[in-house]
């Protein structure tokens, strides 16, 4: 007895169940309001507009089952129109992440996609009231008709009733299937390109607009909690409705180890930094400390969910896992055995525990009897005795309103499963009323913020209030290419590529000597496989050496969408350097000599110049010169380095007997450059202004950590690639004996391409 009192009063720990925080900020403070000064005037696509309209009227149609009603209706004009309106969203979503982009300012991403989904909403209910008005002018022409049919003025009507009867079943449906349109194209298309451009926590959540709530009227309906979550009580007196829950969830947590140490100062800081700032709008002001972890659902599986952890003990142990990975899962399971023992204690003591088990065994019966009785009366009926009595006299009165024989038979039926409920069942029930609790807290709270900030837009559609809100610099417009007024903008900036053959002396000699074909040899192998990837980078060729290639890519003024000039070069880079790895392969096996290289990468403010020989416009640029001295490689260095197989491929030192004054010259630095690639300083600023890097350190076990970037490239294709850049400091060295003796501040820039060094970023990442 002593050791389960005991079980009870010792604290759980919680900070090794892996538990996850839902914080996000959104702000529209940054924006200027329209021309009224009290909403943000926002001008969408019309294109979307006449999509949407027709793409919700047919889905309308669909979910109302009224086809037989609308002769031009087919099922595959609605799917044609739904693919329509996912592509023009997704470039009016994406003009949305450009614009903030070249603004830096991540707050017109989230107005482009809280108006757009403002006009989903909105387009819903009118679209609903369309297929109303549909039916009244097809009963008056039947009544017209020479050939007057009552039988089908009777099916007409009975339709129009249905629909109306099940109107929010209906809107909620078309607008799940809008909005899960929505969200796959948050997902799947422009989730990585968020991320390439912003930190994770200005980045909406996934679920932020799959939320239930925003479909109906009354986020306390009955019928909506059951569909959706879970039924919950309306009256202050019901021991389970929404704010008692989460009185005692929030007393519950407070007794745990969670937030009260390292938590709760992280929290408390973040609302006191956000409440600190003036003129906020929307801001993310929680009620609570504890509500970050409620609002993450699945923290309740780490939470309370032993069962599952049992059997994943047993599938470890099956296995023979270590003693150490048995021994965390042991420990897991003695901690969420604990947690949910004191929540069941605490809702038992409640009397809540035959409510939750009633609302989950209620939802395959509930439908037979409501309407008109209401959900919440069935549930009385189910474990409440006295309700009984009273529910039963009260149903034979109105057995009339029911189109079928009157039975309590199932409810019956269900109430001997309730009583009959184990405890170890009603812990699960009680796991599974957690988890939608836990959705619906979140709902409702994003909810409230995207209301609010839905209520702050003025969705301008007349043409004298968009030209007045454009005229004045108010209009935000989310638009489709097309849609934009298209002129060739000049050079503002440029980045040069070099990619130089080693030894390519020894190669030709090689090759001659066997009577084999040197120019067909780096061709095939070098520059045509390179020449077909260029479009994916944006990147044009300058011109070919015998043994190298000089490519760019240019920035055009006011042009952000191609604003991606560093990062899509040390993307081309790396890929350079694969086709030559995946070529080189082969030629090993052919006894072919391989192709080694040595890459730089000079990113140049400004335009570079022109000179033209008769047609050919010949290019000139510092950047080529400075590109070719970051591909370039001693030789005495590569004889040093060579043997070493290291997972870096660029080292670069200073020659001491050099005046500080002269340090940029060419006779200033040492480099080995075999298969490596070089980015110049200028180029890592622009670069770390293009994209969103992320940061790592690594001990190198020498008083000295190195330190990578790391982040994701958009390319022209649509796809995405990750690049990885090594910072490190230049070390001088005596020319002749090539000995280090000492450091300097300066640093060199290498773009990684090893893949134990993306492995080890992904793992840590």
């Amino acid at each position: 007895m002593h050791k389960i009192f005991e079980s009870f009063t010792k604290q759980p720990t919680l900070k090794n169940l892996g538990l996850k925080r839902y914080t996000f900020s959104f702000f529209l403070n940054k924006l200027v309001l329209g021309v009224d000064n009290i909403h943000f005037d926002v001008h969408i696509s019309p294109q979307v507009n006449n999509t949407l309209k027709r793409t919700a009227f047919l889905l309308m149609i669909k979910h109302s089952q009224s086809e037989e009603f609308f002769n031009d209706y087919k099922r595959e004009s609605c799917e044609i129109e739904k693919e329509t309106l996912r592509r023009i969203c997704t470039d009016v979503l994406l003009d949305g992440i450009n614009r903030a982009k070249s603004a830096n300012e991540v707050q017109i991403d989230f107005l482009g996609q809280t108006a757009l989904a403002k006009l989903f909403l909105e387009e819903i209910k009118n679209q609903y009231r369309s297929i109303l008005t549909h039916f009244e002018p097809l009963i008056r022409k039947c009544q017209l008709s020479q050939t007057y049919d009552q039988k089908e003025i009777f099916l007409i009507k009975d339709k129009l009733a249905d629909i109306k009867l099940h109107r929010n079943q209906i809107v909620r449906l078309v607008g799940k299937e809008l909005f899960d349109l929505l969200n796959d194209i948050q997902i799947r298309k422009l989730r990585n390109m968020r991320e390439t451009h912003f930190p994770a926590g200005n980045i909406l959540p996934d679920n932020y607009f799959i939320n239930p709530i925003l479909h109906t009227n009354n986020p306390t309906d009955d019928f909506f909690l059951i569909e959706e979550y879970v039924l919950l009580g309306q009256r202050s007196e019901d021991p389970d409705n929404y704010t008692s829950i989460k009185s005692i969830i929030y007393e519950l947590l407070g007794k745990t180890d969670l937030g009260q140490d390292s938590f709760e100062n992280e929290d408390l800081a973040e609302a006191n930094e956000a409440n600190n700032q003036k003129n906020n709008r929307f801001i993310n002001a929680r009620g609570n400390i504890f509500d970050p972890w409620i609002m993450e659902p699945g923290n309740i599986e780490r939470l309370f969910n032993y069962f599952d952890s049992q059997e994943l003990y047993k599938k470890a142990r099956k296995e023979k896992e270590s003693k150490d990975s048995l021994g965390k899962i042991k420990e897991q399971i003695i901690n969420q055995r604990k947690l949910l023992n004191i929540f069941y204690c605490k809702f038992k003591k409640h009397h809540l525990l035959k409510l939750i088990v009633a609302a989950f065994e209620m939802k395959s019966v509930y439908g037979r009897y409501c309407p008109p009785m209401a959900p919440r009366q069935i549930r009385e009926f189910l474990v409440d005795f006295w309700s009984r009595i009273s529910i039963t006299y009260q149903q034979k009165r109105l057995r009339s309103s029911y189109s079928r024989d009157f039975s309590l038979a199932p409810l019956q039926k269900t109430i001997k499963l309730i009583n009959h409920t184990s405890a170890k069942e009603k812990k699960q029930y009680l796991l599974m009323f957690l988890k939608q609790f836990s959705r619906y807290h979140r709902d409702l709270y994003n909810f409230r913020i995207i209301k609010d900030a839905m209520d702050s837009i003025n969705l301008a559609t007349e043409e004298n209030i968009i030209l007045l809100s454009r005229e004045n610099h108010s209009l935000y417009e989310f638009l489709l290419p097309d849609e934009k007024i298209k002129e060739e903008k000049p050079i503002a900036n440029h980045v040069i590529i070099k990619a130089d053959i080693r030894g390519s002396m020894v190669i030709n000699h090689t090759m001659r000597n066997k009577g084999l074909n040197v120019a067909s040899h780096f061709s095939l192998n070098f520059f045509d496989p390179i020449s077909a990837v260029l479009a994916d980078y944006g990147a044009a060729k300058v011109f070919i050496e015998g043994d190298a290639i000089i490519l760019s890519i240019f920035e055009k003024e006011d042009a952000a969408q191609i604003n991606y000039s560093v990062a899509r070069a040390c993307g081309l880079a790396i890929k350079i350097l694969q086709i030559v790895h995946s070529y080189n392969e082969k030629n090993k096996e052919n006894n072919l000599p391989i192709l080694e290289l040595g890459i730089g990468i000079c990113y140049c403010q400004g335009p570079p110049s022109f000179l033209f020989d008769g047609d050919s416009r010949i290019m000139i640029s510092p950047a080529i010169n400075q590109a070719d001295r970051l591909s370039s490689c001693d030789k005495i260095l590569r004889k040093i380095f060579k043997s070493q197989n290291d997972l870096f491929n660029l080292f670069v030192f200073e020659n001491e007997s050099v005046e500080i004054a002269e340090t940029d010259t060419d006779e200033s630095y040492f480099r080995y450059n075999v298969n490596g690639i070089e980015l110049n300083e200028d180029g890592f600023n622009k670069l770390a202004k293009e994209i969103n890097l992320q940061i790592f350190t690594y001990p190198s076990g020498d008083d000295e950590s190195m330190k990578f970037y790391t982040g994701k490239v958009p390319l022209t294709n649509g796809n995405y690639q990750r690049i990885i850049i090594r910072e490190a400091l230049i070390h001088k060295v005596q020319p002749t004996a090539l000995d280090v003796t000492g450091k300097i501040s300066k640093k060199y820039y290498e773009v990684c391409t090893h893949h134990k060094i993306y492995n080890y970023i992904d793992s840590h990442s």
